[in-house]
């Protein structure tokens, strides 16, 4: 009798860490909401580029539209579900878009990769956590660039929930060198800023960006 009470009392402990094991290895669930990927997905852009080349006398400000539409979806090779997006260009709000390229974006082992002009970069690696940092150029020829997350879930604008991901920040009194790519939840890429300054003249109290001898500064956003 008692040795069926042992053979019964160690079955339930069996089940019960067995159970408990089963609980601990469960995956975690992800949130990949900051790079949305569903066909027809678009998103419309305001560009402001500048050019700045003082000794030449170049003073050259473009303005102009971007919409990034995924418009279909393939498996390729490794059979990871890949997007094609068509981007897309006007000058005005009231003419015709006009297609220009075509990149491509997939989740490969937790990471946002995006293909932009045949370069492959890795946008976010999932979960996202603060400060959290990787290399964007790791699946290219580039050279190696550490991203970091400096902002995370933060309102921004219109929007409830938003990351920052700086990929660039270098200064120094004479030349400035800052990327940074801004996401929001369900949308994807909502800002994005390239700030390329060579050379600044120096004059106490004034912002880099305001005495630009040689540089560009790019900004790409959805708030127009």
């Amino acid at each position: 009798m008692k040795s069926n009470y042992f053979i019964f009392f160690s079955l339930l402990l069996t089940m019960f860490f067995t159970n408990c094991k089963k609980e601990k290895t469960l995956p975690e669930t992800i949130d990949y909401s900051y790079f949305p990927l569903n066909l027809n997905h678009e998103v419309e852009y305001k560009v402001t580029k500048i050019k700045i080349d003082a000794p030449i006398n170049v003073y050259d400000t473009q303005i102009y539209y971007l919409k990034e539409k995924i418009d279909s979806f393939y498996f390729d090779e490794t059979g990871n579900k890949t997007f094609r997006i068509e981007l897309y260009k006007r000058y005005h709000n009231f003419s015709n878009w006009e297609i220009t390229d075509a990149w491509m974006a997939q989740i490969v082992n937790n990471q946002a990769h995006k293909v932009e002009e045949n370069i492959r970069y890795v946008k976010i690696v999932f979960p996202l956590k603060l400060q959290l940092k990787w290399d964007g150029n790791a699946h290219n020829t580039l050279e190696k660039q550490i991203y970091t997350v400096e902002k995370l879930h933060e309102t921004w604008k219109q929007y409830d929930s938003t990351c920052l991901i700086v990929q660039q920040n270098k200064e120094s009194l004479i030349d400035k060198y800052y990327q940074s790519e801004r996401y929001a939840k369900h949308v994807g890429l909502v800002e994005k800023i390239n700030i390329n300054i060579s050379q600044a003249y120096i004059i106490q109290g004034l912002p880099i960006e305001q005495r630009i001898k040689r540089g560009e500064i790019y900004i790409q956003t959805t708030n127009f």
